[in-house]
């Protein structure tokens, strides 16, 4: 059985990013506080590039992605209501 490869990987994560559960989960394990993490976030913005958002199936986390650039964003997903609050409105787009 073949590893996925490092393209794989960052494309699944990327779209977990829509996942507010997901999120509040990163924020209350710390991740979002991590100085490393957030540089991966910043390298993950080449998933903005037409050439690769194509293969997105939940480009909504790509708002995300932008939120996360934030320390207001990241210090209110820890707060499980506001995760519902933008999980409920994401449904609606």
């Amino acid at each position: 059985m073949e590893l996925p490869t490092r393209w794989e990987v960052e494309l699944e994560f990327v779209q977990a990013l829509a996942n507010l559960q997901y999120l509040n989960f990163l924020a209350q394990n710390k991740y979002l506080q991590d100085s490393n993490f957030l540089h991966y976030l910043k390298y993950l913005e080449y998933w903005r590039k037409p050439e690769y958002a194509k293969y997105l199936v939940y480009p909504n986390c790509l708002h995300i992605l932008t939120l996360l650039q934030t320390e207001q964003f990241r210090e209110q997903i820890l707060r499980a209501d506001v995760a519902g609050v933008i999980m409920n409105d994401m449904c609606r787009w």
